[in-house]
């Protein structure tokens, strides 16, 4: 510990300059006793030598060398000091400050006029010693919060590259193209809330006479809901590598059997329990569509009821229903059966587009989702559903939609003809 600093830190520099007969042989001692770290200068280049070298907080410098050198030398120290803080002290060999000139004053935070005493200066240094010491103590923390800074922005940085990963993964995962079908067409629209979203859909064949689909939404947003979308839409494969829970093996040709919708969301709400600390859960509708007669059977886990929009351009619920996956342990699903004739078209859909609010929260309703499914009966699938999708879009104004939003569409033309 020292007497100047009060902890334990290094004594603060003082250059002390003055001329070989000037008097200051006092003041160094007094400072040294003080408990400072002096450097002693004699001469202009010496005294900015030593400036530049040795960085000191305070510099004293002695009138006779500062009229020897001119204003020179304290234009040149003040523009050395222009990067650290600096206080600068002159001893002046009058009674009064004034006497030195507008001019050299300008250049000096203070003037110590003669008589000189050491106790005086000791106070004024003391006082900028805590000057400096708060101005390190500022400099040390922007120099941690800047430092921390860029640990958070290398983080941030990396965060958005694992972001942009989940998202192209989870983009790569919606049907880039659907199955050619005779006798059927599938049509989508997707309109995540942000990069990440929770929704998930896709179509895909499990023989030549059947095709699966499925939409789904994970409650939430962000990186979680999209991760568990991402691994959901994993396990709902086609490929028979992934494909256990969509198919079984059989002993009889063609060597496997199509697992109902029921069972397969029987055995997701066993392999994904509601996970009471994030309270995240998804509801999902998988369906399989017989090419051969229009039949399609389904279950539901808590989704949103399908709609079905006859050619003639009548709409109608279906049920649908169920406890979300994972809210009860060893719940049981129901299986439906819809006969599709030709002409129908079936909308599956998550509740983001019936629940798309106005500015004043106003909903796009089921209503409103109906009139729109109506009004597109006569347009091709594809325009229809992305008019569907437009509709409410235009309900919600220049905010947009406040969640992710899917829908998915089947129209059934008649059953294919048999080949051979």
């Amino acid at each position: 510990m020292t007497a100047a600093t009060g902890g334990r830190r290094p004594p603060m520099k003082i250059l002390l300059a003055g001329s070989p007969g000037a008097n200051i042989g006092a003041f160094h001692q007094a400072l040294q006793g003080f408990g400072f770290e002096v450097v002693v200068t004699t001469t202009p280049a010496a005294t900015l030598t030593a400036f530049h070298v040795q960085r000191p907080p305070v510099v004293i410098l002695h009138a006779d060398l500062a009229a020897r050198a001119g204003q020179d030398l304290g234009h040149r120290l003040r523009e050395a000091a222009a990067d650290q803080p600096c206080f600068m002290v002159l001893l002046h060999e009058g009674e009064e400050a004034e006497s030195v000139g507008e001019a050299v004053l300008s250049l000096f935070d203070d003037v110590l006029c003669r008589p000189w005493k050491t106790i005086e200066l000791r106070a004024r240094l003391r006082t900028w010693e805590r000057v400096v010491r708060l101005q390190a103590d500022l400099q040390a923390g922007l120099d941690r919060l800047a430092a921390a800074n860029t640990l958070i922005l290398r983080a941030n940085d990396q965060m958005k590259k694992d972001l942009y990963a989940v998202a192209k993964i989870q983009t790569s995962l919606l049907p880039a193209t659907l199955p050619v079908l005779e006798g059927a067409e599938f049509a989508w629209a997707y309109r995540p809330r942000s990069e990440l979203a929770g929704d998930g859909l896709n179509v895909f064949r499990l023989d030549e006479h059947h095709v699966a689909c499925y939409i789904l939404d994970v409650s939430g947003q962000g990186t979680s809901a999209a991760l568990l979308s991402v691994s959901l839409s994993r396990l709902l494969s086609p490929f028979p590598a992934q494909s256990a829970l969509l198919k079984e093996l059989a002993a009889t040709p063609p060597g496997y059997l199509l697992r109902s919708p029921a069972a397969v969301l029987g055995d997701l709400n066993r392999d994904f329990p509601l996970d009471l600390a994030t309270k995240e859960f998804f509801t999902i509708l998988y369906g399989i569509l017989d090419l051969r007669n229009g039949l399609f059977t389904y279950a539901s886990a808590g989704h949103p009821r399908p709609v079905v929009v006859s050619g003639r351009g009548r709409c109608r619920l279906v049920p649908a229903g169920g406890f979300p996956i994972g809210f009860v342990e060893g719940a049981a699903f129901e299986a439906r059966k819809l006969r599709l004739q030709a002409g129908d078209r079936l909308f599956l859909f998550s509740d983001g587009l019936p629940d798309a609010m106005d500015a004043d929260r106003v909903p796009f309703s089921r209503e409103g989702m109906l009139r729109a499914m109506k009004a597109v009966a006569g347009l091709p699938l594809k325009q229809g559903v992305d008019r569907v999708l437009a509709a409410a879009e235009g309900w919600c104004g220049p905010g947009g939609f406040h969640d992710d939003v899917s829908l998915l569409a089947l129209e059934f033309r008649g059953p294919a003809a048999p080949r051979g």
